[in-house]
């Protein structure tokens, strides 16, 4: 009985809200001899599937719709509190991870990273923390921040920035996959400033980025931030217990966003130029690649998969994972067509083809396999459009209604006097009151979205729509949700 208790395999739960991701990530565990026993999109479904399984081991999404995984963490973790609980971080998602491994994680890895790493750094997990039998150097994370061993040797390697990740220290930014590297090396290109503070009276600089040394004026260990940034000083102790406190103040760079985050022993300062030549671009950059990295990951990792095991697979599986890469080419090239449109626009070069356009024959043309869409007409007159155009709105409308919102998803098409409405609707939280005058604003976000994005899908959407003489409205929902509606010219 003893023998066969120590043979079983590891049960898994992977909890991800991308499916294609959560295929490979299967692949790759039972490949590597664990058992998923379950998967689930988004936090609250996945506290259901763990209290079910009661697996050994957790893989977690930070960013998830609905509730996001910091949210389902102390849950899933009085569900199974032996279970080894691992963070899947998002690019450049650093301080998340750390909060998460402070709620109750036991480590994280980046999505991007190979699948054997990954499938390496879960089976040192589950192994009580030992090295890979494959020599990776991936370093498991056994403390929170605030249980962290703290010596003057290791403070000595803080101040220096050399503090390797192997060694036990917990700073918010020192948890990261790869040995011997310093995670500040690895935020050194963050389009926005990064500084650490001890978190203490003066408020010492520990480590400061690139970005936050030229916004502050310096990058000194040791100097007391109110010697250089006396009013950010101010701000910072009037907020050193709300984590997550944003506010603007005044550096020597300029005019600053400030967001504050607690780790065990720290204050993590971010900062972001207010200057919409400068923070905002800064802005589009880090959301546009966090955006293209996810769909590179899944490519890469498919790819990978295929190399593996491409002669033993099915065909069922081998046409699985083809779908998957059609959807993932089809989001990259959402994006890319999303960012040419908006630079024709500020060229001043965007063309627009119109035609007559029947909406239902393109309606059915943009959502066949690709979204579980409800369909309604009650105007079959044709339009003057674009074609290409406005399956570009249509799929930037509805790729956000399946980001931001909920089941079910409806096109519904309707006469509005001389113009053909077409509404986009869904039934989620609907946008928050204070964020639905930016709505349409390049490069707009509302803070504190769980879900990424470039920002540019509805910019570029109003933009094509005043374009084809036409126009593009939001209004709430009546039983809740987004109704997003497209009104352009009868024929």
């Amino acid at each position: 009985m003893s023998a066969l208790a120590t043979t079983r395999p590891l049960r898994v739960v992977i909890i991800d809200d991308t499916p294609d991701l959560r295929e490979l990530l299967r692949i790759a565990l039972t490949r590597g001899g664990f058992e998923v026993v379950g998967e689930a999109g988004d936090g609250s479904k996945g506290i259901d599937v763990v209290r079910l399984h009661r697996p050994d081991v957790v893989l977690l999404d930070l960013a998830m719709p609905v509730m996001d995984g910091i949210e389902a963490l102390p849950s899933i973790r009085r569900l199974c509190p032996a279970a080894k609980i691992i963070v899947l971080s998002g690019f450049g998602a650093q301080q998340m991870s750390a909060r998460a491994v402070a709620a109750g994680a036991d480590g994280y890895v980046q999505k991007g990273a190979p699948l054997n790493t990954i499938l390496d750094y879960v089976r040192d997990m589950s192994t009580g923390g030992r090295r890979p039998s494959r020599g990776l150097a991936v370093v498991p994370v056994h403390q929170t921040p605030a249980a962290a061993p703290h010596s003057d040797k290791l403070e000595d390697e803080r101040k220096s920035g050399t503090a390797a990740v192997d060694a036990p220290t917990r700073s918010a930014a020192s948890a990261t996959a790869p040995a011997n590297v310093s995670a500040w090396e690895a935020m050194r290109m963050a389009p926005y400033g990064v500084i650490e503070l001890a978190d203490e009276p003066l408020f010492r600089i520990v480590h400061a980025n690139p970005m936050g040394a030229r916004l502050l004026g310096t990058d000194k260990s040791g100097t007391p931030l109110a010697m250089v940034a006396p009013e950010l000083a101010a701000l910072v102790s009037y907020h050193r217990l709300d984590n997550d406190a944003t506010f603007e103040t005044q550096v020597d760079g300029g005019r600053v966003r400030v967001t504050l985050r607690r780790t065990g022993w720290s204050v993590m300062v971010f900062l972001d130029s207010t200057a919409e030549d400068v923070g905002l671009l800064r802005r589009a950059i880090a959301t546009t690649a966090h955006e293209v990295r996810g769909p590179v990951a899944v490519l890469c990792g498919i790819a990978e998969t295929l190399a593996w095991d491409a002669d033993s697979m099915s065909l069922d599986q081998t046409r699985r994972l083809m779908e998957s890469v059609a959807r993932q080419a089809r989001i990259l090239d959402r994006i890319t067509a999303d960012l040419l449109t908006a630079a024709q626009i500020q060229r001043g070069t965007l063309r627009i083809d119109q035609q007559v356009v029947e909406p239902r024959t393109l309606i059915l043309g943009t959502i066949e396999g690709r979204w579980d869409v409800e369909v309604a007409i009650e105007d079959d007159r044709p339009v003057r459009a674009d074609p290409l155009r406005l399956e570009q709105m249509l799929t930037n409308l509805l790729s956000n209604a399946h980001k931001y919102g909920a089941a079910p998803y409806i096109v519904r098409v309707r006469p509005d006097g001389d113009f053909v409405a077409i509404d986009v609707i869904d039934h989620g939280e609907g946008v928050p009151a204070e964020f639905v005058n930016d709505l349409f604003h390049e490069f707009a976000r509302a803070h504190g979205a769980v879900a990424t994005g470039t920002g540019l899908g509805l910019y570029v959407v109003r933009t094509l729509a005043q374009a084809q003489n036409g126009t593009v409205t939001y209004a709430p929902g009546t039983d809740g949700g987004s109704v997003f509606t497209v009104r352009l010219l009868a024929c």
